[in-house]
């Protein structure tokens, strides 16, 4: 095995750095005389270069993955801080949305207040509503104490939504007209103009269509569409000229000696916490 000969490599190190010192002061004086440098002091030039960057690719490609690395490390930081805002933020956001759903309805309340200047009411908050019987009954906090009793017709949102079915000292439960379980107590309706009014009951709900559904008393002529329902004050247990909804169809059964109308609530029925109970109207019973 042969022995390593250090004074060789000293030596050969020692060449080739007075090599580059001599090349590096050629290039200087070439530099300033304006020439053109030699073609020895090229090819050092060129291979130092080619050394550099062979040396110097790995530590920039490191940089480079590092650099990468730091700006995915500041992006993930950053979407974390903003997960956190958000979700510290999200019950800010849900009691805003409930202020301004509670503030529409008052507002829609006391609208409705305002169409019915000609009738005695009582206002009334609903106080709760079972998830299990939500198309079925809600119940409010006014009762026997606010002088309420069954049957009254009840309003919310713009049109009547039920009646009173039962009462107590405080408060009272309210038969939605949308019931799942059928309208026990129905209500009389009128249909068409004032002139040639068309008269029927307030029978049922279709939930496909979302609509009332009123049967004729008679079938003279057709119902225009987008004609407005009312209460026809008919059967003596509720005001005349409430609010029902609008004629969205109609239907012919037993060969046409029968009509079902469908109608669009004039009230939302789903979203309900201020509604107003109808005694009578002004100067009646």
């Amino acid at each position: 095995m042969k022995k390593f000969n250090f004074s060789k490599l000293l030596i050969t190190a020692l060449i080739i750095l007075v090599t580059a010192i001599l090349a590096v002061i050629i290039s200087v004086q070439n530099y300033k005389n304006h020439r053109q440098p030699s073609v020895m002091t090229q090819m050092i030039n060129d291979g130092t270069g080619w050394v550099d960057g062979f040396v110097g690719a790995p530590i920039r490609y490191v940089q480079d993955k590092s650099n990468q690395i730091d700006d995915m490390l500041h992006a993930y930081q950053q979407n974390e801080s903003l997960k956190s805002e958000l979700v510290a933020s999200q019950p800010d956001k849900d009691k805003l949305d409930a202020i301004q759903s509670e503030n529409k309805q008052l507002k829609d309340a006391l609208k409705l207040k305002d169409t019915l200047t000609n009738y005695d009411t009582i206002s009334a908050t609903v106080i709760s509503r079972d998830p299990n019987s939500w198309d079925d009954t809600l119940t409010i906090n006014s009762g026997k104490q606010d002088g309420l009793v069954d049957n009254m017709v009840v309003m919310a949102n713009g049109g009547v939504i039920g009646r009173i079915s039962q009462v107590n000292q405080n408060s009272s439960k309210v038969a939605l007209f949308n019931s799942s379980k059928g309208i026990d107590n129905k209500l009389p309706v009128q249909l068409g103009s004032s002139d040639s009014p068309t008269y029927g009951i307030l029978s049922s709900y279709d939930s496909k269509q979302n609509a009332f559904v009123i049967t004729l008393s008679n079938t003279q002529g057709k119902i225009a569409i987008g004609s407005k329902v009312i209460t026809s004050g008919l059967g003596g247990d509720s005001p005349k000229g409430l609010l029902v909804g609008t004629v969205i169809g109609e239907k012919d059964f037993n060969q046409g000696l029968s009509k079902e109308i469908y109608v669009s609530p004039a009230s939302s029925l789903y979203d309900i916490q201020f509604v107003f109970v109808v005694k009578s109207t002004v100067g009646g019973n």
